[in-house]
């Protein structure tokens, strides 16, 4: 069976954000012991509060689930005794409920073999693009170029032995909609980011495509330490890894 993949929006009180985390950190130290299924949980912090995580008013989260049901079913996530009392105690530091958007994955790599061993591949950035294309009938031509591209940047970071810094490239399908295209990458550094988003290849994507796009939002988003990509050995939960302090 396929992944269930998850792409959420937390939006916080000013000032919230560090009470809305220590819920949290209670909540994933239950997720990681019981909740083997819930195989990714990984967030991101907005460019814009890089100087200071404590002040975001929003995060990005990745989740990862083996099934639908490990996330919506009677003994899935959401239905766990940790998460009814984490309901209890984010809304008042939160400005909005649960922003849940539903994926499949079309193509892509999060990190290869080759580079999660114990860890995964140290990322100091994060980009969200979503894409929606102008009819239903239109999204499969992207979903086809975008899958030719993202085959050839896996083939070639499986091939390079030069590290190109790109750590993951996926590219997915909504699921809560038939026009819904998102693309999920984390690099080393913000200049192998900037670097590869001047590839040409990744150039003639957009151009071919951007007849059958109606619109594209991306931001950038920086790791904030918690949770975890893989659940390797090495891996950790909220608080056992870096603090949400700046990376």
């Amino acid at each position: 069976m396929d992944d269930f993949y998850l792409f959420a929006n937390c939006n916080f009180v000013p000032d919230k954000y560090q009470d809305w985390q220590a819920a949290y950190d209670d909540l994933a130290k239950y997720v990681w012991t019981s909740e083997p299924t819930t195989k990714t949980y990984y967030f991101g912090i907005p460019l814009d509060y890089a100087h200071d995580f404590s002040k975001t008013t929003s995060m990005f989260a990745f989740e990862v689930y083996g099934s639908r049901d490990d996330l919506y079913g009677p003994k899935g996530h959401l239905s766990s005794p940790a998460m009814s009392q984490f309901l209890t105690l984010i809304p008042q530091a939160s400005t909005t409920g649960l922003d849940l958007s539903h994926y499949r994955l079309v193509a892509g790599f999060l990190d290869l073999p080759t580079k999660s061993a114990a860890i995964p591949t140290p990322a100091s950035i994060i980009l969200d693009i979503r894409v929606t294309s102008t009819t239903a009938s239109a999204r499969p031509d992207i979903l086809t170029s975008l899958t030719s591209l993202t085959n050839t940047i896996e083939q070639e970071e499986r091939s390079s032995t030069t590290a190109s810094g790109t750590a993951t490239y996926m590219a997915f399908a909504s699921l809560d909609d038939e026009t819904g295209v998102r693309i999920f990458g984390r690099w080393k550094t913000r200049d192998d980011m900037e670097r590869f988003l001047r590839r040409e290849d990744v150039l003639e994507f957009w151009m071919e495509n951007k007849v059958n796009v109606k619109a594209m939002e991306q931001r950038a988003y920086l790791p904030n330490g918690k949770g975890w990509l893989h659940r390797g050995k090495g891996s950790g939960y909220a608080g056992e890894q870096v603090s949400s302090a700046k990376m």
